[in-house]
């Protein structure tokens, strides 16, 4: 898809930011914030910081003079199951739960980070949604609570199956719907593009829709998860970037992609 037709006057009202997790993975994480100052970004996002050093990373962040404006809560190690995608939604993990929320907070307070996307776990083939949803929404109203007296928001995500099968949170309308039930103002969307275009929204449609519930946006091409004018892309982001502007998004956008070219990842940016 050509980027031919973008509206650089309205691409130059967004703010997008680095995902150190995908844009730089050649680097040593902390040399990735160097990278994305050398790129031109005011601001990073990414996924799971918590293998580094805390000091390290406050360290780089400082160095750099970089925002960073999203991380995501811990994956959580144990014997058995697969939790590599959190726990919020699994009974009997209640405790595990809160100690992650509790390292995020001192992860995103070190890097002065005020946004935290929850992650939700994994459902069993066997398990009701209706079964999971209890645990979910009280974990969710304890975790914004605890992120709250940070001055740090919550963030839940729907992911599409074709990244993660039997990840819990799997449509948007069940976010809205778990929003509305833990009723907490510290209590967003992460609005991802790639997933809304995977879960088989239309996507004009559904950023109208659910844009209002965003704190977050973030960006790839689908079905790859490439930059946004990758060739064979599905996703006219083009329209999206328009769109973002018409309906006055003002928060960041992340560039949550794999590079097809990391010589020439961020190409389609430049004026």
């Amino acid at each position: 898809m050509s980027d031919s037709s973008v509206n650089r006057s309205n691409l130059s009202k967004l703010k997008f930011v680095a995902n150190l997790s995908t844009n730089f993975c050649d680097d040593d994480f902390c040399v990735r914030f160097e990278k994305a100052r050398d790129s031109g970004f005011k601001a990073v996002e990414a996924q799971l910081l918590y293998d580094q050093n805390v000091k390290d990373l406050q360290k780089a962040r400082l160095k750099t003079d970089l925002k960073v404006v999203l991380m995501n809560s811990p994956a959580v190690s144990k014997n058995s199951g697969d939790h590599s995608l959190g726990i919020a939604c699994v009974p009997g993990f209640e405790v595990e739960f809160l100690q992650s929320i509790h390292s995020a907070i001192i992860y995103a307070t070190a890097l002065d980070c005020k946004k935290v996307h929850i992650l939700a776990g994994l459902k069993d083939e066997k398990t009701k949604d209706e079964e999971l949803m209890p645990f979910y929404v009280q974990n969710l109203k304890q975790a914004t609570e605890m992120l709250s007296e940070y001055n740090i928001q919550a963030l839940i995500e729907p992911i599409c199956p074709q990244t993660k099968p039997l990840y819990f949170l799997d449509s948007y309308e069940k976010a809205k719907n778990v929003i509305d039930e833990v009723q907490e103002d510290n209590l967003k969307l992460l609005l991802d593009v790639h997933h809304m275009h995977m879960l088989g929204l239309n996507v004009e449609d559904g950023i109208k829709q659910y844009l209002p519930l965003a704190g977050h946006v973030q960006i790839s091409q689908a079905p790859e998860r490439r930059e946004p004018f990758y060739p064979s892309g599905e996703i006219n982001y083009a329209r999206v970037f328009d769109l973002l502007v018409e309906l006055g998004y003002g928060g960041y956008i992340g560039l949550e992609y794999v590079p097809s070219d990391y010589e020439k990842c961020f190409e389609w940016l430049k004026h």
